[in-house]
């Protein structure tokens, strides 16, 4: 989980699904509540299987991100305006400003979630608390490694963000959480609970393994204007 952002594009992986003929696709679906800086909760939803993983970051908005798995391409996509921000994964020559000293730590208190017992982690950089999470070993394994992995293909961005001076990319865990150790939440097993250092709060209250969705689940919208980072930051 983390911050939202971002998603891709490829046209033969955005209908890789056509050559499914009509059998609809299948995926673990968690369904989690959502909270901005103390604000109003929301329901957030992500889809994952091995292909793909999409994420409706508030399904009241009807926006999502899509993350092609194989090609390591993220599409974000607004319905409002239509548009698709495609981010490609990227190696990144940026070095942090500071050193960055992660660490994990365990905390008092057990969360308990379909039988599975998380315990409590503090992880932390330089000393300034990053995440406060439950979490259990070996607990949906499949949906922690893709969800790290769309953390990662998004570093390379956030890295270009950062050194372009972006404020909210300056501190220790702007730094380790989204560029330099970018998909580190997940390293105790996937979240039941979890709060960032910028108060965002997620919690788990649904998990639906291997479930039929709607064929059109992992596919973008036709017709949408496609644009990238690097166009956003020139103003083109």
């Amino acid at each position: 989980m983390g911050k939202r952002m971002a998603q891709a594009g490829a046209v033969g992986m955005v209908l890789a699904l056509a050559a499914c003929g009509q059998r609809a696709p299948h995926a673990t679906i968690l369904y989690l509540r959502a909270r901005e800086y103390g604000g109003a909760p929301y329901a957030e939803r992500i889809f994952v299987n091995r292909r793909f993983v999409r994420i409706d970051p508030d399904m009241a908005t009807g926006n999502f991100i899509l993350f092609n798995r194989k090609q390591h391409v993220i599409y974000s996509v607004d319905t409002g305006d239509r548009t698709i921000l495609v981010i490609h994964s990227h190696r990144f020559s940026y070095t942090a400003p500071m050193l960055l000293a992660n660490r994990v730590a365990k905390a008092p208190g057990v969360m308990e979630f379909e039988g599975h017992k998380a315990l409590h982690y503090v992880l932390s950089t330089n000393g300034e608390q990053c995440y406060d999470l439950y979490a259990a070993k070996g607990f949906l394994p499949g949906p922690a490694r893709a969800l790290a992995s769309y953390d990662r293909a998004l570093a390379g961005e956030q890295a270009a963000a950062a050194e372009a001076g972006a404020p909210e990319l300056q501190g220790p865990c702007d730094l380790a959480d989204s560029v330099f150790s970018a998909g580190r939440e997940y390293g105790q097993g996937f979240p039941i609970k979890m709060t960032d250092h910028d108060h965002n709060e997620k919690t788990l209250v649904r998990v639906r393994r291997d479930a039929a969705v709607a064929l059109d689940t992992f596919t973008l919208p036709a017709h949408y204007l496609r644009y990238s980072p690097k166009e956003v930051r020139s103003g083109s």
